[in-house]
This record gives C-alpha cells, sequence and structure tokens, in this order.
C-alpha cells in the first residue's frame, strides 16, 4: 500500500520576491530560493513581501502582502471585491497592459504548444471601456442562512465557495448592479435553499435570467418573479432540469443582436451560445470579413456556425 504523502508545512513569515513575469492564469512569477513560485495579486518588475499559500514539490504558491516597489502599470483596482472573487484576475493591472499581457500569452502558445509563427500581427480589437461589456454569464446561487442572505455571483477565487458580492463591474450594470436585488428576490421565495445558480442572456436591449430551479415553484413565487421583471425589465425563464427543460415563466423572448455593418440581426435563444462581449463581437466578425474576403466563387466551409455569427455576414 502507497503511503500517503505527508504534506509540507508552510513557512509562517513572509518572504520578499521580484516578480520576472506573469503566468497564464495572471499570477507574478518569481524564483524564490532557487524554485518557481507563484504569486497571487503581483505584476512584472515588481518588489514584493508575500505570505505562502500552498508549497510543493516543483513550485510553491503564495500571495501579496506588501508592495514594497509598484509597477509603473499597477493601478487601483475598481472593484472592492477584487482578490476575493474569481471573476477577474488583472484588475490591479492597467487595462492598456492587460492586453499586451493577453497578446504576448497568445503569442507564446501559438510559439510553445502549436509549433508555429504568425506572419503579421494586427492591432488588437479593443472595447471602449473595460467595464460593464459582459452580456453572458452563469452566476451562482447559494442560500446561506449564518449570513442572512442569499449569496449571489461568481464563486472565490481558488473556491467552490460563492463570494459575497454587492455588485459586479464586469458584467452589464443591468445585471451587475442589480445582485443584491436579485439575492432579496431568491431570499423571498418559498424555496430559496433550491435556487442553484441564475445564467444571464442579453441582447441589444434585453435581458433574460434563467433561473436553476431544484424543485418546482408555487404560484406566489412566479408572481413574485413577474413583478421583479416588471420593476427590473428583466425577463425570466425557469430550468427545472437538464438544458432542454428550460423554458419561459411567461412569453418567450426575442433575443437579437445587431451587425450594422452587414444590416443583418441574428436571432438566438437564451440558452444559445454567444459572444459575452457585443462590442468586440461586431469588430471581430468585420475583421473576420474583411481578411477573408470572400468572392462569389469562393466556398467557405464553417465548422462551427451556431446562430450563424459569422455564416450570415459571408
Amino acid at each position: 500500500m502507497a503511503r500517503r504523502r505527508r504534506r509540507q508545512r508552510l513557512p509562517q513569515e513572509p518572504a520578499e520576491a521580484v516578480i520576472d513575469s506573469l503566468s497564464h492564469d495572471g499570477r507574478g512569477v518569481a524564483r524564490v530560493n532557487d524554485k518557481v513560485t507563484f504569486v497571487h495579486g503581483a505584476l512584472p518588475g515588481e518588489r514584493v513581501r508575500f505570505r505562502y499559500t500552498a508549497v510543493r514539490r516543483n513550485r510553491d504558491e503564495g500571495e501579496v502582502v506588501e508592495v514594497l516597489e509598484p509597477s509603473p502599470q499597477r493601478v487601483e483596482p475598481r472593484c472592492p471585491h477584487f482578490g476575493l472573487c474569481g471573476g477577474c484576475s488583472l484588475q490591479h493591472l492597467d487595462p492598456a497592459a492587460q492586453i499586451e499581457y493577453k497578446q504576448q500569452t497568445l503569442l507564446e502558445a501559438f510559439t510553445h504548444l502549436g509549433k508555429v509563427e504568425p506572419e503579421e500581427i494586427l492591432p488588437p480589437l479593443v472595447n471602449l471601456s473595460p467595464w460593464g461589456y459582459r452580456r453572458k454569464a452563469r452566476l451562482g446561487v447559494k442560500h446561506v442562512p449564518k449570513k442572512g442572505r442569499v449569496l449571489v455571483g461568481f464563486r472565490e477565487r481558488g473556491s467552490n465557495f460563492i463570494a459575497t458580492l454587492e455588485q459586479c463591474e464586469v458584467l452589464h450594470p443591468k445585471v451587475g448592479h442589480a445582485l443584491l436585488d436579485l439575492s432579496a428576490l431568491i431570499g423571498s421565495l418559498s424555496i430559496p435553499h433550491r435556487i442553484a445558480q441564475i445564467e444571464v442572456a442579453m441582447d441589444d436591449e434585453r435581458c433574460v435570467l434563467i433561473l436553476r430551479n431544484l424543485e418546482p415553484l408555487t404560484g406566489e413565487d412566479r408572481e413574485k418573479l413577474r413583478r421583479f421583471g416588471r420593476e427590473h425589465d428583466f425577463i425570466f425563464y425557469l430550468q427545472p432540469g437538464g438544458p432542454e427543460t428550460v423554458t419561459p415563466l411567461d412569453e418567450p423572448a426575442d433575443l437579437h443582436y445587431r451587425l450594422p455593418d452587414f444590416g443583418l440581426e441574428i436571432h438566438f435563444e437564451p440558452s444559445d451560445f454567444t459572444q459575452v462581449n457585443t462590442e468586440i463581437n461586431r469588430q471581430m466578425v468585420a475583421r473576420a470579413v474583411e481578411l477573408l474576403q470572400p468572392g462569389p466563387e469562393d466556398r467557405v466551409l464553417d465548422l462551427f456556425c451556431g446562430v450563424g455569427n459569422f455564416t450570415l455576414p459571408l
């Protein structure tokens, strides 16, 4: 019978490190005592003091307790929940620098994983604002009597627990600024402990919320959802089972988004896959068609056509 490996004890005193680079998941990478160490909350070029959170045979992990020499690209996170919530990992990095980092990560993947080199690197497609862009999301829901409320939001960083959030700056404000209202709504239902998640699906104007209800709702519960939907301009769907059970509480929503460069409206169901960022999607489709330059004699094979996001413009 194999011996169970004894877990190494964590050093109790904070350590110092100079950060060399960023990992693919946004953690600072340093060498401490000749060992690779991943430090959450640290940026390249910084000297930080950190506490250990894990010690492993081939790497260690930690999180920043003090920034001794900050990077010029460090900014104050906009969200008060940054660091606890696992929905974001780079809010402490200037948005323009985030784009550069993500591009470099992609290029390294091309080189090391794909063994290919791009012939040309085009300028990245960017939002007018890095906030409030996300129109598609799956939010966890957990009734926590000890906290006296229902938690609605993303999971804590490195945990299965739902983070205690008041708002989310990355979600579209219609949803991101309504988390407390949604918490109160679910808490008022007859089965707050049996609502498992809320799936968000938005088009250019409308917002659908799909409640994953593990038990049937009462007539009074349904009326509460209707009233909340009228007051906050939400359209509710219910999902009592698998994906095939998603049905509207009342009338189905006519969800669609526009691709004005092509004079198109793309219609979709709330459970269909759509891009989370409508503004970037419009730019992405236009760029793809521009690069392909399809002519009447060309044949294009779209293997993942979905709702026709690329196929119809082509």
